[in-house]
């Protein structure tokens, strides 16, 4: 058997048999690195759109709306999000992961397998995860706005799926224009009419935050068909995937995916059954600030998915860790100084939305999910790593576990302390669910984040947005803002000077 034939059968037959060796001449390496920086910094570009949209939607709601309205708004929204999630089947990261390998290997023949065995499962799959949420909608306390999230399942999860094949390409432009660009913009446009309108009510918000999703479906489904005409094939030559590898690989991944938006999302229903619409409201609002570093490592994810699939299959683990690495650098450079900044200054952050959002509660939330999510960042695309490894078994123990631990402490301890114990159990699942995968990676492939740089990213924004602010603010809350702010002009000197570096 030929090395090309060992590589086509190795993508086949056993994507989890990963062995992890030295290899990748340093160009190469250099190469990967230069690409997913292009890559990253595209989705990031998106991602601080999709990331500042958030905060705008989060912000229109909870000032047109009363607590209990935002509430049921912020509750269904995560309903919608979690059945979407299970209705993917994971088919983004299994077309990812799929599609990037066989390019890897010259099988470009054998895509379109992979596309018609990832797509039309999650088609069938939407339609019937809709029709279950329509029917069930009077289990929830806004039926009406159930009902109304469910007609637009099928368009979320054609969106999800169709951009990822694209970003099996390694294009990462039309996940950014169509979904954190198109999207975002589209969801803040109508928001904001209706705002201005005075027609605000639980129902318009909910259908124009609904409604961005089909137009999103159609241009991800055009983009992806023009893409995959492109792709050279030889007919006299037909090649495909079974079925059996395919969700071999993917199958835990759709379960870990539900679980993982479980995570984040689950909390959200949970205060909203155990404490009421109005607590839920008030949770959502102190945790919006987690969008922002959940999108940049998103962004930084995705454009590191391909190209760690590509390395692990390629035995390149010298590249695969510098990529994690570096990636990890890039994280927590953007998202260390934006949590620093809203755990010192979580009243000012707080009152943005309204003074009835600025409680103790609140802000203790705040400080809980602070550090937590400052652990995640430091633990870099771990989760993107360990699947990209062909360990999406591993995964979905990992995140399983979490979840577990994540229901248990929210059933426990939200009858108990509210809001309060929702941040707690979501804080325990975070460091669960990075660090038990990061010890997987680090033990058996000797992957870890902590390169020079990364080092030198958390000492530095430690210091600069940590340590310095809060020794200022022992003189006074203007002392406070302004090395804030000097933090802030100097992160931004740092990070254009050395922008070839990092």
């Amino acid at each position: 058997m030929t090395t090309s034939d060992a590589a086509r059968a190795s993508v086949t037959e056993a994507p989890e048999l990963l062995v992890p060796v030295q290899g990748g001449p340093a160009d190469a390496e250099l190469s990967e690195i230069r690409g997913t920086a292009r890559g990253g910094l595209v989705n990031l570009v998106g991602a601080g759109v999709a990331g500042l949209g958030g905060l705008v939607v989060t912000w229109l709601v909870a000032v047109t709306l009363s607590p209990a309205e935002a509430g049921a708004f912020f509750a269904v929204t995560s309903v919608f999000l979690l059945a979407a999630a299970v209705a993917r089947l994971g088919t983004p990261t299994g077309l990812v992961y799929w599609v990037a390998r066989l390019r890897k290997s010259g099988r470009d023949a054998a895509i379109g397998s992979v596309l018609r065995i990832g797509l039309w499962p999650a088609a069938i799959a939407a339609t019937a995860c809709a029709i279950a949420l329509f029917a069930t909608a009077e289990m929830h306390a806004r039926p009406d706005l159930v009902r109304l999230v469910a007609i637009f399942i099928p368009a979320s999860v054609a969106m999800e799926a169709l951009l990822a094949a694209t970003r099996g390409y390694r294009q990462m432009g039309p996940t950014v224009v169509i979904d954190k660009f198109g999207r975002t913009l589209a969801q803040l446009v109508a928001l904001g009419a209706i705002a201005m309108a005075g027609s605000a009510s639980a129902l318009t918000v909910t259908l124009a935050w609904s409604l961005p999703y089909i137009p999103a479906a159609i241009a991800a489904g055009w983009y992806l068909r023009r893409g995959h005409r492109a792709t050279v094939s030889d007919p006299g030559f037909p090649d495909r995937v079974s079925a059996r590898a395919y969700w071999g690989f993917t199958a835990p991944r759709a379960f870990a995916g539900v679980a993982q938006l479980g995570l984040q999302r689950l909390d959200i229903i949970l205060v909203a059954a155990l404490a009421g619409l109005g607590p839920a409201a008030v949770y959502t609002v102190a945790t919006r600030f987690v969008i922002v570093g959940q999108l940049a490592s998103g962004a930084v994810g995705q454009a590191v998915q391909p190209r760690a699939a590509a390395a692990m299959a390629a035995g390149e683990s010298a590249s695969a860790k510098r990529l994690y690495q570096e990636s990890t650098a890039w994280i927590a450079a953007l998202t260390w100084p934006v949590y620093l900044a809203v755990g010192i200054g979580a009243d000012w952050y707080l009152r943005v939305f309204g003074a009835e959002y600025a409680t103790e509660a609140a802000r203790t939330v705040v400080w809980i999910l602070v550090p937590a999510m400052m652990c995640s960042s430091a633990c870099g695309v771990v989760d993107s790593i360990l699947a990209m490894a062909g360990r999406t078994s591993w995964q979905l123990i990992d995140v399983s576990v979490s979840l577990a631990i994540n229901v248990a402490l929210n059933l426990t301890l939200i009858p108990l302390l509210g809001v309060v114990g929702a941040a707690i159990a979501w804080s325990a699942a975070v460091l669960v669910n990075n660090l038990i995968p990061l010890a997987q990676l680090w033990r058996t492939f000797g992957l870890h984040p902590f390169g020079a740089l990364t080092r030198r990213v958390l000492v530095v924004t430690g210091l600069g947005f940590g340590a310095l602010p809060l020794a200022a603010g022992l003189l006074g809350d203007v002392w406070t803002i302004a090395a804030l702010a000097a933090a802030g002009i100097a992160w931004a000197v740092a990070l254009l000077r050395y922008r070839r570096r990092i």
